[in-house]
């Protein structure tokens, strides 16, 4: 191979290697899924070595169809667990190592000698002119009449007319019928994506056939995967539904370990929330769920007791809107802190609610001793009225 010839080469598996990197990418990201997936991540780091070296392990010429046979088994695992998409760009990649290997000459020269034989038959005919001259003889060697009784003329047009029909019949059968030809689109180069410092998450799994049959590991990487979308939409009710699922193939996988963290997290997240917002039953049903969670599947449940004795240490309270004046007049008598508009701050007990005003009996300290009054705030100034509990 001349130079110019293995440069063209390299231009032409810039794009096939750039895609088989990613390719191997995407398998060493499906590593968990399915046993199989670092089988094929090795078998393409073969192949790509393979290419950027130019040459066979055993420093023969690359065998470019033998590379596209071997990328079958790497596209029919990814249709497996449902990445259509991926299976066929790996069709792509192996039409581009097919076309980069040409005919065997043998094939080659079998189809220009099939092509060139009517042309010698025809060549081996004798001339028209002949064959006309050997009709004009009888059986008995007796010359028929001479054809001078023909216009020369005529006979010239018909000789003609012989001739260029034997032409056009050898240009037929040695070039064959014309055909318009049409030029291969060539392939723009697939760039290779920046490696990015943020995981990516979990791909969507494609929706996959009811009636088709699959085996415990796909079912188990169908669970995890759509448990994980869940989780990520918030839907905590059919993240334990899809964790159950993968549970019951495989209850000490990782993966499921794994979610399992995920869901006590958050819980206990939302828990918090609650308690900042004085919904204590909420607090209390979330933390309940995240025990649940932990004994069922195993895990430390140290955070747990530390987030229910934060919450029991807690004054309970109530946040009531200024409105709720049903509300108001229920807890009169109960200690209240006032929160104005104005941004200003009021600490006493409901003495009442009259009208449109709220009533309360405040104490405060003045010049070292404790004066007692009774204020009446509009409601419409008030922002919000935390009532605590006895």
């Amino acid at each position: 191979m001349t130079n110019d010839e293995g440069n063209g080469k390299n231009v032409e598996l810039r794009p096939v290697i750039a895609r088989l990197k990613e390719i191997e990418r995407k398998c060493d990201s499906m590593g968990t899924r399915n046993e199989e997936f670092p089988l094929m991540k090795d078998r393409l780091a073969s192949i790509i070595a393979r290419l950027e070296a130019g040459e066979e392990s055993s420093g023969e010429p690359l065998a470019y169809r033998s590379m596209a046979r071997e990328l079958f088994p790497v596209a029919h695992l990814f249709e497996s667990v449902g990445f259509m998409s991926v299976g066929k760009e790996i069709a792509h990649v192996e039409r581009a190592l097919q076309d980069l290997e040409p005919e065997p000459p043998s094939a080659v020269e079998g189809s220009v000698s099939a092509r060139r034989s009517p042309t010698s038959s025809a060549a081996a005919a004798p001339p028209a002119s002949e064959t006309g001259e050997r009709e004009l003889t009888d059986a008995d060697g007796e010359k028929e009449p001479s054809r001078e009784g023909v216009p020369k003329p005529i006979l010239g047009g018909v000789f003609i007319l012989l001739i260029a029909v034997v032409l056009a019949a050898a240009i037929i059968f040695e070039v064959g019928p014309f055909e318009p030809k049409s030029e291969p689109t060539p392939m723009p180069p697939t760039p290779t994506p920046l490696p990015s410092s943020t995981p990516e998450p979990p791909p969507t799994p494609l929706p996959r056939d009811p009636n088709a049959a699959s085996g415990p590991r796909e079912r188990f990487a169908d669970a995890i995967a759509q448990a994980r979308l869940s989780l990520s939409e918030g839907d905590v009710e059919a993240t334990m539904k899809y964790l159950s699922m993968a549970g019951l193939i495989d209850r000490n996988d990782n993966s499921v370990l794994e979610v399992a963290e995920r869901i006590v997290d958050r819980l206990l997240g939302l828990a918090n929330v609650a308690a900042r917002e004085a919904k204590w039953d909420e607090a209390t049903r979330n933390t309940a769920e995240a025990r649940s969670v932990a004994k069922r599947f195993g895990l430390n449940e140290g955070r747990i007791d530390t987030a229910e004795h934060r919450y029991a240490e807690m004054k309970l309270y109530r946040i009531v809107e200024p409105e709720e004046t049903q509300t108001l007049r229920a807890a009169i008598g109960k200690l209240v802190e006032v929160k104005l508009d104005n941004g200003s701050v009021l600490v006493g007990q409901i003495a009442g609610v009259n009208n449109s005003n709220l009533v309360l009996d405040i104490e405060d300290d003045v010049g070292g001793g404790v004066v007692s009054f009774t204020d009446e705030v509009p409601l419409s100034t008030i922002r919000w009225i935390k009532i605590w509990e006895d």
